[in-house]
């Protein structure tokens, strides 16, 4: 897979929305064994962030392990070879469009998620992209945990959420059920920007900010996107000035223009710890290396 294509695809994996702030409920309920401790091995590629599932004492199963997704999906193929039952229907909701389909939900039971012994998840069935990954592990679905992610470290660290201290600072509460942050813009303002480890280009914007923040020059088409039955171009540019997320400093960063909503992709997720508490909406951006009740 191409950078541009990973843009286009990444930016667009969909929150899988049954109502809002209900993803997690539902995952709690389909998962009432699911630890609220322990260590999520990770595996990284330039493009990705993936976790192996196995399915009982059957094969592994490659996961992208997703805080840009409030909801689990997995290939159809899959599906189909375990015979997973269907639970329901879930409609998805394209991030970027706004477009809708539904879906199939079904139970994916005694699994094992990046060596951590998970009971079962709810999850849509789809036909998913294959190049080198089943499905999606939303990091939403341990609700009785906080879970630490650093990728510098290729790991998730989930903590009891009753009994760990939270980090220090103030909380930064999420958009629309996905964990965020208030970027500083160049000219000091304020905009709320999901984290979204599905997306490996460093800063997506909204296209309405296109021809209002300071580019280095004006903005060109780079790419397509595909999506829930629609395509279209990407454009993209560089910054001039900088940008703050969280303790990083972005000194005139690329950025494409995409959809209504900002995206921090890896490159930038791999300089901080995110802490995340799915039950309570809100996480926190602390330095690369923090761990629960030491953070750095």
């Amino acid at each position: 897979m191409s950078r541009l294509l990973g843009i286009a695809r990444s930016a667009l994996l969909p929150a899988l929305l049954l109502a809002p702030g209900a993803a997690a409920a539902a995952a709690k309920d389909a998962a009432p064994t699911l630890p609220n401790a322990g260590e999520i091995k990770l595996y990284q590629s330039t493009n990705r962030v993936m976790v192996m599932m196995q399915i009982g004492d059957d094969e592994l199963v490659p996961m992208v392990f997703d805080t840009g997704s409030d909801g689990n999906t997995v290939d159809a193929l899959v599906t189909r070879r375990h015979r997973l039952k269907r639970t329901g229907t879930v409609q998805e909701v394209d991030g970027t469009t706004g477009k809708t389909r539904m879906l199939p939900e079904v139970v994916i039971p005694d699994i094992t998620i990046g060596g951590l012994k998970a009971g079962g998840i709810k999850a849509v069935s789809v036909d998913y992209d294959r190049q080198d990954a089943m499905g999606i592990i939303s990091s939403e679905i341990f609700t009785d945990s906080l879970l630490y992610l650093d990728l510098a470290n290729n790991h998730a660290v989930l903590a009891p959420r009753a009994t760990t201290p939270v980090p220090p600072g103030p909380a930064t509460a999420y958009v629309q059920d996905i964990p965020s942050v208030q970027m500083v813009m160049p000219d000091g303002s304020t905009l709320p920007a999901h984290f979204d480890t599905g997306f490996n280009g460093e800063l997506s914007l909204p296209v309405a900010l296109m021809d209002k923040v300071p580019l280095m020059a004006p903005a060109k088409e780079v790419g397509r996107f595909k999506s829930i039955n629609t395509e279209g171009p990407v454009f993209g540019g560089r910054i001039r000035g900088t940008i703050k997320i969280g303790p990083v400093t972005l000194d005139n960063p690329e950025v494409t223009f995409l959809g209504d909503l900002a995206n921090i992709g890896l490159p930038v997720i791999r300089r901080v710890t995110l802490v995340i508490d799915p039950v309570a909406n809100r996480n926190w951006i602390l330095e690369p290396g923090a761990r629960p009740g030491a953070a750095k």
